[in-house]
């Protein structure tokens, strides 16, 4: 073993985390072949490592495709009730729902991608649903307040992996704009978004800030495009501030 690789153990551990992962991102079972190429790894050392987390219950396999065992919803659980983000969230996302009307949700940044961890529906609610552990995107809608404070590097590979930067209505986006609007999303310190990740929807996000200043998380609120259109999106900053200000303090106890 040359210096600098991991040892076969740790090997064995990030590549189980491969498979979850490929099966995590899949909304629906799949079969051996397919985590095997997605996840990057022969055929046979699939199987043994989809054995190993089949009898830990991370795994199910049903009529020879596989999907997350109940398992993974332990792990789950564990991280809502001991993440002091996520226990002080509810409250907040409940007053700022009652307040607006509007559908109140909470990312965090996971590598390149953020992650939901709290959401409470408002008076006028989204037409889809958005659950609790769903991964989306950070060069779209409240993720750019997480983007925008990435450090360069971080920024280039996040660039490098978006295949096309273009919003939900098809308006085209180029590397060089996306950069600048992060910029000013920095600076003010919130982003409007209107039908940019998902057609029908306009919303309005803001950095949850840690007492260095940097973000740890992104709090949003959303709701129809047609009923709620930019103008309305700005006049509730004020109050998106302050439940950002109180979840950043929360997090601190």
């Amino acid at each position: 073993m040359t210096a600098g690789q991991p040892q076969p153990s740790m090997r064995s551990v990030e590549r189980a985390f491969d498979v979850i992962e490929v099966l995590e991102r899949s909304d629906k079972p799949l079969r051996l072949s397919e985590i095997a190429r997605r996840a990057g790894l022969s055929p046979a050392t699939t199987l043994r490592l989809l054995g190993v987390l089949q009898r830990r219950g991370f795994v199910v396999a049903e009529q020879q495709a596989y999907h997350l065992g109940p398992a993974t919803l332990s792990i789950a659980h564990g991280f809502l009730v001991t993440d002091s983000l996520s226990h002080a969230a509810s409250p907040v996302l409940q007053e700022l729902a009652a307040t607006t009307g509007l559908t109140a949700t909470l990312h965090i940044r996971v590598g390149l991608e953020r992650i939901v961890i709290a959401r409470v529906d408002g008076a006028d609610p989204l037409r889809y649903q958005l659950p609790i552990g769903r991964r989306l995107p950070l060069h779209l809608g409240a993720g750019k307040v997480l983007a925008g404070a990435m450090p360069e590097e971080e920024l280039d590979a996040l660039i490098a992996t978006v295949r096309d930067l273009d919003t939900a209505d098809g308006k085209p986006v180029s590397e060089a704009e996306l950069r600048a609007e992060l910029e000013q999303i920095r600076e003010r310190g919130y982003h409007i978004s209107v039908n940019e990740r998902v057609l029908g929807s306009s919303g309005v996000s803001a950095p949850v800030p840690a007492p260095d200043g940097h973000p740890v998380a992104s709090v949003s609120i959303s709701g129809p495009a047609e009923r709620h259109p930019e103008d309305e999106m700005v006049a509730w900053v004020p109050e998106l501030r302050r439940a950002a200000a109180a979840l950043g303090r929360a997090r601190d106890f």
